[in-house]
């Protein structure tokens, strides 16, 4: 990818930054089902620096009615520059990643990868109540509580219920 570009790869399709998972050879079942969770790379990070990586959902249920925008998929802190530039996600893992899974006749969802740089010395941690729930998470609120800023890199990838 360009430069600032985070490179998501999941098995077979391979990087599926600003794309659509196309439906042949059943790669929205795989993305479902089968594939856990992508190698992310940032070739950018600074080797030292830590990260924070997330992955939400903003079109749950559905776009025009996205009540539970955020929903969370995978949320992992504390992510190592030198492991980000080779596509290793290691770190503290606060939400475990879950698969996309958009409900039948939703439309395209769009799941969208937002990589921080973590501030040195700070602790990230969910609410007891954003632990309860994935959905209706407030991105802008966590964003503002750890001082994370602005993303260093973003990307989004878009898929739809794999029987539509």
């Amino acid at each position: 990818g360009a430069e600032g570009e985070l490179e998501v790869i999941y098995p077979e399709v391979g990087d599926v930054s600003c794309s659509y998972i196309p439906k042949c050879h059943g790669y929205r079942q795989k993305l479902s089902k089968e594939w856990g969770k992508p190698r992310v790379r940032f070739p950018w990070a600074k080797k030292s620096k830590k990260y924070v990586l997330v992955m939400v959902d903003p079109d749950s249920p559905n776009r025009a009615n996205p009540k539970h925008r955020f929903w969370r998929h995978w949320l992992v802190t504390d992510i190592l520059g030198s492991d980000l530039r080779v596509g290793k996600i290691k770190g503290k893992v606060l939400t475990d990643y879950s698969q996309p899974k958009p409900p039948r006749y939703s439309g395209y969802h769009r799941y969208q990868f937002r990589l921080y740089r973590q501030p040195a010395h700070k602790t990230i941690a969910l609410s007891p109540e954003d632990k309860e729930s994935l959905g209706t998470w407030d991105l802008k609120d966590f964003v503002e509580d750890f001082d994370l800023g602005h993303p260093v890199a973003s990307t989004q990838f878009l898929t739809k219920n794999y029987k539509d």
